[in-house]
């Protein structure tokens, strides 16, 4: 198993089958990362593909004193950043031209609420809804499995920081679960004895 040390070594070579690897090594936890950030499986393709290019193009300026993989979420990260600013933005303008059509009225596009039986969906509102930076913590530590340290080394905050960001988004997930988690199975139990009642 060769190492990403000298994967990259072999890149600067202009071993392009060398970084074919690296992309091998890493896109399933990019496009994940991307997916649990933005809620998006074409946007976070499109973020991963666009993450290796970036940082192919930058590997000559890349510090070997860090991780690769920690450079790779940085550039991930940012990329989603920046999808995320362009798209409030873009919501933000769309909203106001919506009123300005409607009279100004707010109630008028107020959005409709559709019960999901699905626990999964809920979750993945619940992380949508979570503020950026516990959003951040949540995903590399929760979901994409990564240590406190690595986590910090992405982010460029002490660990302590991302270990209160973690523990602070997973009591939001909490109280913002808890009401779908009672419905779910609430829900779940009626369909058992409608079924074991036929």
């Amino acid at each position: 198993m060769v190492d990403d040390s000298a994967l990259i070594t072999k890149c600067l070579e202009g071993n392009a089958e060398a970084y074919g690897r690296l992309v091998d090594k890493y896109s399933a936890r990019i496009i994940n990362l991307g997916y649990a950030m933005l809620g998006d499986r074409h946007q976070a393709e499109d973020i991963a593909q666009d993450a290796f290019v970036r940082a192919f193009k930058g590997l000559a300026r890349f510090e070997r004193k860090a991780k690769f993989s920690s450079w790779l979420y940085q550039i991930a990260l940012n990329l989603c950043k920046d999808y995320l600013k362009a798209k409030s933005r873009h919501a933000k303008s769309a909203d106001d031209e919506q009123l300005a059509t409607m009279g100004g009225n707010p109630q008028e596009q107020a959005p409709r609420v559709v019960l999901q039986t699905e626990l999964s969906q809920k979750m993945r509102e619940a992380i949508n809804k979570l503020p950026y930076l516990y959003r951040e913590a949540f995903v590399l530590r929760h979901l994409q499995g990564l240590d406190y340290r690595d986590v910090a080394a992405i982010t460029n905050v002490p660990a302590d920081t991302v270990r209160v960001r973690a523990y602070r988004a997973r009591e939001m997930m909490r109280q913002s679960l808890a009401p779908n988690v009672d419905t779910f199975w609430r829900e779940k139990a009626a369909k058992e004895k409608g079924r074991s009642d036929d």
